[in-house]
């Protein structure tokens, strides 16, 4: 059996379930949760796939030294804002993506704390006890994420035709410091722009389910439209890491707030899967 990749991966926004504490409360159905969930991370960062035999010399993926998750859709409680952001788009969000609202009512102080306390603290509990339990062996953090094809209306770059892959390390274009993120990176500029290259190989030869005609989104941008958040500035301190956005657009669709809720497409994330793996792989031989 191959010993796992020095590696933890982070997987923020992956939930589809919604707090059993708002029951009752909650304005948006399960299909707008569907649309503002980083869909099917799990599969896609699953290193330890069966599949990935082919890219292993015979053997099943090897996995990684802890991947930890939240249950909950991150229209409900996303631990990727600092605890005290209290915004619409915060650490508990109150709007979506799309700027509906998200409850029936106005959440109050003790319902924020509750869900505070329930969803965002363990989720960095979790990814804390990985660090501690793994120190030595761990020599990258992956923050995992993807996301919609065209920017929703309620972020910046509203209706921007997103890449194939963004990378982020709280950096610029070029990976270099930016103000924005107090001058702080989470990895080198040329490590960025680096495993910017591997990718551009890697996932050149995708394509996009529903393309927008006369639109040819580059294959992989650097910290756009997203240069990391409070994960990857908080867990990278001691070991670098990169912010990984897939474009949902290669394995669901060019979505919208209200697409109609659909199975996983196997055979396309098995093919990104694996081009995650032989990017990963390779970048860490770079290290």
């Amino acid at each position: 059996m191959s010993a796992p990749l020095p590696v933890i991966v982070g997987l923020p926004h992956g939930g589809l379930a919604a707090p059993g504490e708002m029951a009752g409360r909650i304005a948006i159905t399960d299909t707008t949760i569907y649309n503002e969930c980083d869909l099917w991370v799990h599969d896609l960062y699953d290193f330890a796939h069966p599949d990935l035999a082919a890219a292993n010399g015979g053997r099943p993926g090897p996995g990684v030294l802890a991947t930890v998750e939240v249950p909950v859709g991150r229209v409900f409680v996303d631990t990727n804002r600092q605890p005290g952001d209290t915004g619409f788009d915060g650490a508990i969000k109150t709007g979506t993506s799309y700027g509906d609202p998200v409850y029936q009512d106005a959440l109050t102080t003790d319902d924020r704390h509750l869900l505070h306390q329930r969803y965002w603290e363990p989720y960095h509990h979790a990814l804390t006890a990985a660090f501690a339990a793994h120190a030595g062996e761990v020599r990258f953090f992956l923050d995992g994420h993807n996301m919609a094809q065209i920017t929703p209306k309620a972020y910046g770059y509203k209706g921007a035709h997103r890449p194939f892959v963004c990378l982020a390390n709280l950096g610029d274009e070029r990976g270099e410091i930016s103000a924005h993120h107090g001058g702080v990176l989470s990895c080198s500029p040329a490590f960025l722009r680096r495993a910017g290259e591997i990718a551009a190989d890697l996932f050149g030869d995708l394509t996009l389910l529903e393309p927008v005609s006369g639109v040819k989104p580059p294959v992989v941008a650097l910290n756009w439209p997203f240069s990391g958040g409070y994960i990857l500035s908080r867990y990278t301190t001691s070991v670098p890491g990169i912010m990984v956005e897939i474009n949902r657009g290669l394995f669901v669709g060019n979505q919208s707030t209200d697409t109609p809720i659909s199975p996983p497409n196997g055979n396309v994330i098995a093919a990104i899967r694996l081009r995650l793996f032989q990017w990963l792989t390779a970048i860490l031989a770079e290290l």
